[in-house]
């Protein structure tokens, strides 16, 4: 357990096994001044791998009495697989897998299988921001994770008793529904106050859940941060999701007539994306089945 930025250098380090004060079997380091006039320290705690198999909690309580502060954060090495971009698996040749591995020994070694195929591993560094968590990429193909293969990450160091794993896959689904999609003009209040305007893309009645929306302007892409996309919301009755995107405009570009798309990306669209765009002028959005790759190949020509 490593402790950074206290001041003054007057510490406690106290060991707990499910909460009960541990006495034996730790050493901690002197104290170590940085660059400011604030300390550092560690403490390090051997436990039997048997007590360590039986799922035993393992805290290490720090007190600061000057700044009257406790903390005791448990221990215990942890590895999960985030989701990836939807938006890869449909407009991309490649998929990229992270594995998270947080209160990671140093030097932890995470290696990747598929099947019994070593595909990659090494010993990862930890950031100076987040000394105790460790990230591990790996890039497929889209191809192999369609194929329904099931992919492996694996944690192991000497300090760890046995190494630590975390799976993925694409999961089958049996219920597969085309979204409904619709774009929905400014409000005749909005309109009217001449500030800014916003446009809804409603996507609506859709199986499964992965799906990505963005924006474009004048065929050229938004960027993500200019418009917020809802959570997909699920509807139990019929096993289909919902979600809508909120684009927030100035009424200056949709007054010089401005055209606006709504792009969205599911896997049962036969080009893979549906965009509905709309304009000042339109009065309604028109209608277009067209992919990304296409939008982004006329747009480089021009």
């Amino acid at each position: 357990a490593s402790s950074f930025g206290f001041h003054p250098d007057i510490l406690r380090v106290k060991w707990l096994r499910d909460w009960l004060p541990i006495t034996s079997g730790f050493v901690s380091s002197p104290s170590v001044k940085g660059d400011n006039v604030t300390f550092s320290t560690s403490s390090r705690l051997t436990v039997p791998a048997r007590e360590w198999r039986s799922g035993a909690v393992y805290t290490c309580q720090v007190s600061h009495e000057p700044t009257h502060t406790i903390i005791d954060p448990s221990v215990g090495v942890k590895i999960y697989i985030l989701p990836h971009a939807q938006r890869q698996v449909l407009m991309d040749s490649s998929v990229t897998l992270t594995c998270v591995v947080v209160n990671a020994p140093l030097h932890v070694n995470v290696t990747w299988t598929q099947g019994n195929t070593h595909l990659q591993s090494g010993y990862w560094k930890t950031s100076a921001t987040e000394p105790q968590k460790v990230i591990s990429k790996l890039n497929i193909s889209v191809l192999d994770w369609n194929s329904g293969k099931e992919y492996l990450c694996v944690a192991s160091h000497d300090d760890i008793p046995s190494p630590i794993r975390e799976k993925t896959f694409k999961k089958t689904v049996e219920h597969v529904k085309r979204p409904s999609v619709f774009l929905l003009l400014p409000s005749a209040e909005e309109l009217s106050a001449q500030q800014s305007v916003t446009l809804t893309c409603l996507v609506k009645d859709f199986a499964p859940k992965e799906i990505f929306v963005q924006w474009t302007e004048n065929d050229q892409v938004i960027d993500g941060s200019n418009y917020k996309n809802t959570d997909v919301m699920a509807y139990s009755a019929d096993r289909n999701y919902s979600m809508y995107s909120m684009l927030s405009i100035s009424a200056g570009d949709w007054g010089r007539g401005n055209s606006y798309s709504c792009v969205v990306g599911h896997e049962t669209f036969p080009m893979k994306t549906l965009t509905r765009s709309v304009n000042k002028s339109s009065g309604k959005p028109s209608f277009v089945n067209i992919s990304l790759v296409l939008m982004d190949t006329v747009n480089a020509c021009q």
